[in-house]
């Protein structure tokens, strides 16, 4: 009964075109090297994903630069010009 059973599966791949069972075969490598692919594109950056980063930490520089100007200033006229010195480069 077992072998009966195992049959149909024994005489399947036999059945089937060379075409259809080479890319059944090489499904699972195919598979495989997408992902692969896909791991080495998350962990490169191109060169305007860098530019993007470089541009982030400036700003971000200048905003705690300006914040901490701010922060130091003892009267209106001061903060005025940390304003003003901060906002003409923007």
């Amino acid at each position: 009964m077992r072998a009966f059973c195992l049959l149909p599966l024994a005489v399947v791949p036999a059945l089937l075109n060379s075409c259809v069972a080479g890319t059944i075969i090489a499904a699972p490598f195919k598979a495989a090297g997408t992902v692969v692919e896909t791991a080495v594109d998350a962990t490169t950056q191109t060169r305007s994903e860098r530019e993007e980063d470089l541009g982030r930490k400036v700003l971000a520089e200048r905003k705690r630069q300006r914040d901490l100007c701010l922060d130091e200033a003892q009267n209106k006229q001061e903060r005025r010009n940390c304003k003003d010195a901060y906002e003409q480069d923007d």
